[in-house]
């Protein structure tokens, strides 16, 4: 008894001295100005403008940076000074701000370059240019179906399973490097049969099945069966497997869905949209996928037996991004059909 008591009491010094309180101030770098713009053709030009933060810091309250001075230059000359915007979100105390252009629009083939200036932050600049429109065609969408069918009560209870590909060929040009980015949404229904209206939400296809994206992974993640392709917020690409050629690519998803017969059901919409960007913006797409679907080699990173993945930044004097995009006039958007062949019973 007065040895396990002895020894309480030991372990309870031990454990005592473990904890010991470090001050981290010494290391708190200078904040620096964020620029994240994505200059697509046809659409205003906005400026998101923020400042970095401590990582210790518990609160991170008004990250976003006014009375800046932001300018605009195309093709080398100085276009407007961009018109600060608030932009109000449910929480009060987390409004973005934005820098707006008041005229100018992106077109294929211009240059970008932006400035800012704010007092108390090293002035920051960022250039980009706009791609021309990719050429695709062939827009196809399939749906294979298996119905079970059995009888509930007065009612009959369905269980489909489904599998949606979407089918389409991108003509790639020869003699350069393009840069590509995909990026699927879907139509939830709902309101009256009469007068429905879409809530849209990103989702996720398998584009693992797909070899252009399956590329993209490390040789430690495939021999871990990892396939690291994310993607809800769009999935850049290159032409690395299909240089100054035509391909033909097939993106399949599948769902699961359990209904009565009665169910007045109204089918899902998707949106495909693809796009040609710049090379920036490529390269900051891809860090922040394999950032956000790292697999087996960020674990590794984590615990400091890989290199720890680096955000891409083309922002100088500060970070962020400034990229170029063009929007495909092909880009798709098609309807679910599930209940639309529906076989009464």
């Amino acid at each position: 008894m007065r040895y396990n008591l002895c020894v309480l009491v030991l372990l309870s010094f031990v454990l005592s001295g473990c904890e010991k309180e470090i001050n981290l101030e010494h290391m708190r770098p200078n904040p620096k100005l964020v620029l994240n713009c994505l200059a697509v053709q046809g659409d205003t030009l906005s400026v998101e403008l923020s400042r970095t933060w401590f990582y210790a810091d518990n609160k991170v309250q008004d990250i976003f940076v006014s009375d800046a001075d932001v300018k605009l230059y195309v093709n080398d000359v100085f276009r407007e000074s961009l018109a600060e915007t608030i932009v109000k979100y449910e929480n009060p105390d987390f409004d973005a701000v934005l820098y707006k252009s008041s005229f100018y629009m992106p077109a294929a083939g211009d240059r970008i370059r932006l400035t800012a200036s704010r007092k108390g932050f090293k002035n920051i600049e960022a250039v980009t240019e706009v791609p021309r429109p990719c050429a695709v065609s062939d827009f196809e969408f399939e749906q294979e179906s298996v119905r079970d069918t059995s009888e509930w009560w007065d009612d009959y209870y369905i269980h489909l399973s489904q599998k949606n590909t979407l089918c389409f060929t991108l003509h790639d040009e020869p003699g350069e490097e393009n840069y590509y980015l995909i990026y699927f949404r879907r139509g939830d229904a709902w309101g009256e049969k009469d007068s429905l209206r879409y809530s849209w939400f990103s989702f996720r296809p398998d584009y693992g099945s797909e070899p252009v994206f399956a590329v993209q992974n490390s040789a430690l993640d495939q021999i871990f069966g990892y396939d690291g392709v994310g993607g809800y917020n769009g999935l850049a690409f290159s032409d690395e497997l299909f240089d100054g050629k035509s391909y033909r690519f097939k993106i399949p998803w599948e769902i699961s869905l359990s209904y009565t017969l009665s169910t007045d059901y109204n089918p899902y919409k998707y949106r495909c949209y693809l796009y040609s960007i710049s090379r920036s913006y490529y390269n900051y797409m891809k860090t922040m996928n394999d950032l956000y679907e790292s697999g087996f080699v960020g674990d590794l990173a984590e615990i400091g037996f890989a290199e720890p993945i680096r955000i891409y930044s083309n922002v100088e004097g500060g970070t962020g991004i400034l990229g170029g995009g063009c929007l495909s006039s092909e880009s798709l958007q098609v309807t679910d059909q599930v209940h639309a062949d529906r076989i009464m019973v």
